[in-house]
This record gives C-alpha cells, structure tokens and sequence, in this order.
C-alpha cells in the first residue's frame, strides 16, 4: 500500500487549531479508477482516473463545521479550512459534537493493487459476443466493468491515525428488452468484488434478471385484490432493507418514531430471519475498517433468529442517546437459509416473485404502498406471468414477523448480501 501523507493531514490539524477550532478532524480519499463502459453492442469508452479529495471538520465549543476539497493547492486548503470555520462559527452548540477518542489500527491493505485491464476487456467481449444468443430481446446501456484502488487515511487532533487501502472490481449492468412495438422499462443491477468476476453473466444474477427483463415484454396484471404471498428477492431486498435498517438507527431512536425503540431482547422477526452488520468481512469489498470519525468499525448481530439484539447507531447519536456505538459504517447480511429458491415457488398458492418496489418511503409504524416492478404472479407453485400495474401493500414489522423461508442461494453485492426471503400476508391488487 502507498502510504498518504501523513503530514498533509497533520498540517490540515494545525491550521484548523490556528482558525480557531477547539478540535479538527480530516478524511482523505485518493482514488485511481479505470472502466471499460459498454452497450449491447460494443465497448463504449476506456479510461483511467486519478481523484483525491479530503473532508475537513473543525469543532469550536460544541458547534460544527465541514469542507470538501479536491486535490493540495495549498490556496484550496486555506479556503477549505476557512470555509468550515465559518460554518461552525455559525452551527448550533450540541454536546455530541467532538471529535472521537478511540484506538488507532495498523494500516490495513484489502483486494488487489492493480486491476488486469486485458483480463477485465476479454471478459467484456465475451459478455457482449454470448449476450445475443443467450438474451436476443436485450439491449444495454450505460453498463460498466471498473477497478476502484482508494486509499482512506484519517486523522483527529486528539492523535488518533487510521488508514486503510481497499482494491475491488466492480461491475454495473443497466438493460431494457425489445421486441417490434413491446418494450419494457429499464432495470439495472451492479456488484463488486476484491477479484475479477468468474462471469459477468453471473455476477450479481444479472442472468436471472436478464431472462426476466426478456420475459417481462408482455406484462399483465392481477385478477382482482387478494392477500397473499411474497417472494422477496436479493434485489428487491437492497430497495428495502433501508427502511427497515432506519427503524432501528440513530435518527429515529433519537426521535422515537422507530417502533422497536422499547424492543431489544424481544423477537421483532420470523426465528428465520437473521441481520448482521458487517463492515469488517471479507465478503464486502466495499466494507470499512474504521468509520467517518475513525472509529473502528465492527461486526455484530443486529437481528438473530427473530431477536433484535442491538441497533445501528454511528458515533454522533451513540452520543446523543448515551449508548454504545455500533454501526459507524453498514454492510447488512441476512443470513441464508435452508430451502431453495424452486422449492420456495413450488409453496406458493397465490402470490408474487417481488424483484423491485416502486414507492414512497414507509411511514413511522412501517406501513408501505407501491407498484410491484419487474415482478412475476406465481399461482399453485408456478411463475405464470409478468406483472403490468400490480399494487402492493402492508407492513413491514409484520412482514417480518411473517416470514417463513429463507433460501440457500445468497447474492453477494459487495456491500450487502441478501437470500430470497418468503412471507405471507401482503396484499396486492390491480392498480
């Protein structure tokens, strides 16, 4: 790994304390990036960049202040530095605003150095060259295959260093299909990984969307309104799994709008359900050693068999509620289960395959409304067609408490990894 200077943080700290700040903290990205972008039909675009930017926070009596800036100049640095004076000069006094006190870690080196350009451009024109035989109706656009190199180092003016460097490859896939006068909308799934991907058609279950995407072309809606079953997928879980997660952090709490504020220790969930946060896996490329405050980051169960054990709260509401820090960074995992995806369909009566949620955010007791997109009726253990204008509708703590199987197969997003989770109780209807 090749070491960030430590003296251009140090001389950020110091005139941070010459401007006035009672306490200073600053966060450094350096930040080498190559991608090959593409279409359905050719490779696009082939490029390298090079990025640095640094977040500088001053803290002057309980008030806060920040900055960005990009590149050293030293005249940026002084404007910088300046500019988070003045917003802190202005902020409003609040205890919790300080800067942390916690162990420095050695240095850390994740994922490869440098990315295999060859290897990442023949695997591009392998996936373009198989993708009309394999998907004819399909056609991408916007799709990327890249290598991120970034090195983090932190500092504090209590003395505390942390620095880390993370290689991944990443790759991002945006599609539509097409047939004559029959389009669908567009959907898109992207992944990242310390190695290069084995496949690009596999990463992420791009495939399986893909084949979807293609069969999606003639869409149509459910008979009438019913209660039934949802099959959630990875997928559809990235889109949820927020609102869930913000019931159980910082802001809420702190608000006491969550409705498991009174719930540690008791089950909230399915005994199938289980949710960890993990930053520190080696599963997620895109995880984190330490957090925005150089706090260390760690890995623990936030729900276990249906047990909410513990909350995701980041160093500034860990102060303001008086409770211990766990989550400065997030990398959620439910755990994978027992049954397979085909034998979770077979069980289905009358339900959906859920892929996406279009809709707005849930309301404080976890009430959800929305279209059902990309989705698919199962009736009597069969996947019958797509689904056009289909609503779906109910709660989300009920949701969970609902859920009766969990899938072996688990995919792997870089950042979160989610099974197909099965539930009952959701109601959907014609729009």
């Amino acid at each position: 790994m090749s070491a960030l200077s430590d003296d251009f943080l140090d001389s950020i700290l110091a005139r941070a304390k010459d401007a006035g700040a009672t306490a200073a903290q600053a966060l450094t990205h350096r930040t080498r990036y190559f991608e090959i972008e593409f279409d359905h039909r050719s490779v696009d675009l082939v490029r390298s960049t090079d990025n640095e930017t640094t977040t500088i926070t001053l803290f002057r009596d309980g008030k806060r202040g920040g900055a960005t800036l990009n590149g050293r100049r030293p005249e940026d640095v002084e404007a910088a530095i300046a500019a988070a004076a003045t917003a802190a000069a202005a902020g409003v006094a609040d205890p919790a605003n300080d800067i942390a006190d916690a162990p420095s870690l050695p240095a850390s080196d994740h994922g490869p150095a440098a990315p295999d350009r060859a290897a990442m451009r023949g695997q591009v024109d392998e996936f373009l060259a198989s993708l009309p035989a394999r998907h004819p109706l399909l056609r991408l656009r916007d799709s990327l295959y890249t290598f991120t190199d970034q090195e983090t180092e932190f500092a504090n003016s209590r003395g505390l260093r942390q620095r880390e460097r993370r290689g991944r490859h990443g790759f991002r896939a945006m599609f539509m299909a097409k047939d004559g006068a029959l389009t669908t909308s567009f959907n898109a799934v992207g992944a990242s990984a310390f190695s290069p991907f084995a496949s690009l058609q596999e990463a992420a279950g791009v495939g399986r969307l893909m084949a979807e995407c293609e069969r999606s072309l003639e869409r149509r809606p459910v008979a009438g309104k019913f209660v039934g079953e949802v099959i959630v997928t990875p997928h559809c879980l990235m889109g949820l799994m927020p609102s869930i997660a913000n019931a159980l952090a910082g802001p809420a709490l702190l608000a006491g709008s969550s409705p498991y504020k009174d719930k540690r220790g008791e089950r909230i969930a399915s005994p199938l359900f289980s949710l960890d946060n993990a930053p520190r896996s080696e599963d997620f490329s895109a995880g984190a050693d330490f957090d925005e405050f150089g706090v260390p980051t760690r890995d623990l169960p936030i729900i276990e068999d249906g047990v909410l054990k513990d909350f995701l709260i980041g160093y500034f509401f860990a102060r303001k509620l008086g409770m211990s820090q766990t989550a400065g960074a997030r990398n959620s995992r439910v755990r994978g289960g027992e049954t397979s995806l085909a034998d979770m369909i077979a069980g289905v009566k009358r339900g959906i395959l859920f892929s996406r949620f279009s809709g707005g955010a849930p309301n404080d007791n976890l009430d959800f409304s929305g279209i059902a997109k990309n989705s698919f009726y199962i009736e009597d253990g069969e996947v019958r067609h797509a689904l056009n204008e289909t609503m779906v509708s109910g709660n989300f703590q009920q949701l969970l408490q609902d859920i009766h199987a969990v899938s072996k197969e688990v995919v792997n997003f870089g950042d979160c990894a989610y099974p197909f989770i099965a539930a009952s109780g959701v109601t959907i209807s014609s729009k």
